[in-house]
């Protein structure tokens, strides 16, 4: 798969140059492609497998929706089902594999799909290409869906024509080398682009979703408490057959925890009480790995990037590109990953990681550098000092790396005032509002460049929160899109990175690498790149 990259020196403030790659192989479809016709099955050993039980999952960020389309960050993913599902294959290169839809057939100016017969909604409603029609429309067409940026491809005139009741065409304004794993499982952009029921919708009114998840997925909804907590229940009617040849899922129930607080997670782990955590501080990898009843796996590809950006429709940063360069050079990224990341961790000055399309070392980026720091200040003509208040999420690693910033930024004479908030409150200011002059944020690894680049910054992009427009930039990003040829998609994405450093609106800080601790009781995790997949998960009744 893919080995933990090692950090940089520290005083280098350059990126890692020959770090190990952290994303793992895929494979990227061609214009043209068909799909085998049935899903991979768990390998699972069918003497192996136990049915029932219930697993408890922590995880940091509260659902903000449980309409996919809406969900900007977690939603109740076990519940849905995708067209597509992101998996290795037999040569071991993630690709896209049949969910349900069953086949495909892709051109440069659409992609027919045809769907699983017999699959049901929660809801009792037939799976039909009218229905994912419906879906299909409102991913592209609703100017709040967080799915549109994913799938820019797609004609948001004519988006789709069902064909017949279980095949639908899906029509296309460009070929487009990301739009199948987007409409798959795969990281958050599977969480946008799961298929929900338009019975539920049309009964009920589609802000009903929000708090009511009605899919095809292998779990039911049964309760969600902001802030607390979510609880889904197996689905008996579940399609997909599991490796004892019953239906999946093999566990009744799932609870998923929200707790803010890493040491909070980590007790919980350490205590027994709770069977998954992920992203663990790099200061308890040491203990976690001694956890006699847990297993620690590490997963760089599932890691986050940690990034602060400026808004460009307010001063002082709006028309002031020095004093937006000031800043990025007296940030010491390498200190930030070395402090934060407890040497789990590395500086990292670009939007791409190591191991994926787009990522060059010798691409420009902004050293940590004072001198050049001070100049760019008194070229900005700000006097100093200068009070910015900076919007940050009340976890414990934001706040901290905020702090540091926060010391960097006060030796130029530039305050930035800490302004801490919870992450439903930090969507609303930073988002929506559009109440901050400077904010931090982390996003992971996603399948393919272009999906995390066109939501941060196409206008009205789901993370384009800075509002910002660069000249040229999505136009490139496109054309990487539409592009196969993985040298000719290289040079675009430099080209975009080229764009994306000059204009100064992100500053790039440290990547920590991703992990899972998963208590031993649990069988059947993946530890892969994409979904949790929980349908797959079950327990072993002798471990406790």
């Amino acid at each position: 798969m893919a080995c933990r990259p090692s950090a940089p020196a520290a005083s280098s403030g350059a990126p890692p140059a020959t770090v190990a790659p952290i994303v793992p192989s895929q494979a990227t479809a061609p214009p043209v492609a068909a799909a085998p016709t049935s899903a991979p099955a768990p390998t699972a050993s069918a003497v192996a497998v136990k049915r029932g039980g219930q697993a408890t999952i922590l995880q940091t960020n509260d659902f903000v929706s449980m309409d996919p389309i809406f969900a900007s960050g977690p939603t109740a993913a076990a519940c849905y089902d995708n067209l597509l599902a992101w998996r290795p294959g037999t040569d071991g290169k993630y690709a896209v594999q049949p969910s349900l839809a069953r086949a495909w057939e892709s051109s440069a100016d659409k992609i027919v799909f045809h769907l699983r017969d017999g699959v049901k909604f929660h809801d009792g409603s037939d799976l039909t290409a009218d229905a994912v029609a419906w879906n299909l429309n409102r991913m592209v067409q609703n100017p709040k869906s967080f799915a549109r940026n994913y799938l820019s491809a797609v004609d948001a005139n004519n988006p789709t024509a069902v064909l017949d009741p279980l095949t639908l065409q899906l029509n296309l304004t460009r070929p487009s080398a990301a739009v199948l794993a987007n409409l798959s499982d795969s990281a958050a952009q599977g969480n946008n682009t799961g298929i929900v029921s338009k019975k539920a919708a049309d009964d009920h009114g589609e802000q009903w979703l929000a708090l009511n998840p009605v899919g095809t997925g292998p779990f039911r909804f049964v309760s969600f408490a902001s802030g607390d907590k979510l609880q889904v229940q197996r689905n008996e009617n579940y399609w997909r057959m599991g490796a004892d040849g019953k239906a999946l899922p093999y566990l009744d129930s799932i609870t998923y925890r929200v707790i803010v607080e890493a040491t909070t997670q980590f007790n919980e782990m350490r205590a027994g009480t709770s069977d998954f955590a992920m992203n663990v501080l790099g200061r308890d990898v040491p203990a976690a790995k001694q956890i006699t009843h847990a297993v620690y796996t590490e997963s760089p590809f599932s890691g986050n990037k940690r990034q602060y950006f400026f808004n460009s429709l307010k001063p002082p940063f709006q028309d002031n590109l020095s004093l937006r360069q000031a800043i990025h050079y007296a940030v010491d990224r390498d200190a930030i990953a070395k402090a934060v990341g407890s040497g789990f961790g590395f500086g990292l000055p670009y939007e791409f990681v190591p191991g994926a399309i787009g990522y060059d070392s010798t691409a420009p980026f902004y050293e940590f550098n004072l001198d050049k720091a001070k100049q760019k200040l008194q070229e900005s003509g700000i006097s100093t000092p200068l009070e910015v208040r900076f919007t940050v999420h009340n976890r414990e690693q934001d706040v901290q790396q905020a702090q540091m910033i926060q010391q960097m930024a006060d030796k130029l004479g530039i305050k930035l005032n800490l302004d801490v908030v919870e992450r439903v409150a930090w969507g609303e200011k930073v988002r929506i509002q559009n109440d901050f002059l400077m904010a931090s944020r982390q996003s992971g690894v996603a399948v393919d460049p272009t999906d995390d680049l066109l939501v941060t910054w196409a206008e009205g992009g789901n993370s384009a929160y800075h509002r910002a427009h660069v000249d040229g930039l999505i136009d490139t990003l496109h054309q990487a899109d539409a592009e196969y040829d993985t040298a000719k998609r290289q040079a675009l994405f430099v080209q975009a990175q080229k764009l994306m450093y000059d204009s100064a609106w992100f500053g790039y800080i440290w990547f920590e690498p991703g992990n899972f601790l998963v208590h031993k009781r649990v069988q059947g995790f993946p530890a892969t790149w994409g979904s949790l997949r929980e349908a797959e998960w079950w327990i072993d009744p002798t471990v406790q």
